[in-house]
């Protein structure tokens, strides 16, 4: 990872089973907000967009979230960015209880961020560490590095506290892909975008600031977008 005072870049793929298993994490935190039929409808829509990238009919006996969770693990070897599966059926259950992807998202993110960083015990040592965001991702972007969570991407260093983040080759490129493609968007209006939940939810997390994001560019070689303080 390499970096200066206004920007770093971050080169990495993450490992397909540890971010699977952090999406799982993902949706039974969130299913604390919307209640069990939150974990069905994930369960399903996860279930259905894995089968059709695997090319095959929707497995009949494939049923919950921990099996659908087993079978996105199997299949590795064949689809090896299988997270996506679980991210697109968060957005999209979010969508149908919600009307837009916003607050389930959103807490699908935080959760799983915290979860990680608890797991790696370093919670304690980062969190409120900083106010500054630039500072808040490049910390976040060091232990995602150290447990193999991090993504490849660029962090700019922008004025009141915004960063601008640039993602080549997003590995969550299929899941937001589906979603534009069924027209499904944030509240707020505009694209979602996985990588900015999910960076949004670390400097939250370690700067304690209320923050959000939006994207700029979307497709293409690469993605553009900006966080900033609300």
């Amino acid at each position: 990872m390499s970096n200066s005072k206004n920007e770093f870049v971050v080169e990495g793929e993450p490992d397909s089973q540890t971010i699977t298993l952090v999406a799982k994490t993902a949706v039974e935190e969130t299913a604390k907000l919307y209640g069990p039929i939150f974990t069905r409808m994930v369960s399903e829509y996860a279930l259905q967009f894995e089968a059709e990238k695997l090319g095959e009919n929707t497995p009949d006996n494939v049923r919950g979230l921990e099996a659908v969770t087993n079978y996105i693990l199997a299949n590795l070897d064949r689809y090896p960015r299988g997270f996506n599966s679980l991210i697109y059926g968060i957005a999209k259950a979010d969508n149908k209880l919600q009307g837009s992807t916003g607050a389930g998202a959103r807490r699908a993110a935080y959760s799983a961020i915290k979860s990680i960083l608890e797991s790696s015990g370093l919670l304690n040592s980062i969190i409120g560490t900083t106010q500054d965001v630039f500072e808040a991702i490049y910390k976040a972007e060091e232990i995602n590095k150290e447990i193999k969570t991090a993504v490849s991407g660029r962090y700019v260093r922008e004025e009141k506290n915004q960063v601008v983040v640039v993602v080549p080759n997003c590995s969550w490129k299929d899941a937001c892909n589906a979603l534009v493609n069924e027209g499904i968007s944030r509240l707020v209006g505009g694209s979602e975008c996985i990588y900015l939940i999910v960076t949004n939810a670390e400097a939250e997390i370690i700067t304690k600031k209320h923050l959000d994001y939006r994207i700029e560019e979307f497709g293409g070689s690469e993605c553009r977008g900006r966080i900033f303080e609300i």
